[in-house]
């Protein structure tokens, strides 16, 4: 895996959080279920924030354990790959 600046993953990570926080705000979950460009595009969001953690090197991500780095890496694959077994209410 190709070295990256961790300034520009950190900036992805952030764009991708704005942008879900913005998508969703005032938004219900039936809301969620219901609009098919809202909930890809969340789903979309997430896939761009698991990939980018894949990039930051491990000695930061120790510095926050509280934060469940493997299921954030993992999600990507899930939405990807078995998009059809995902719930709306946990995403």
């Amino acid at each position: 895996m190709a070295v990256r600046r961790i300034e520009p993953i950190l900036a992805e990570i952030m764009a991708a959080l704005d942008g879900i926080s913005t998508a969703t705000t005032g938004k219900t979950l039936d809301d969620f279920r219901d609009d098919w460009l809202l909930r890809h595009g969340v789903e979309r969001g997430i896939e761009i924030i698991s990939e980018a953690t894949r990039h930051i090197p491990d000695d930061l991500l120790a510095l926050a354990p509280e934060i469940p780095w493997k299921q954030i890496r993992g999600i990507g694959n899930v939405l990807r790959h078995e998009y059809h077994k995902t719930s709306d209410a946990i995403v």
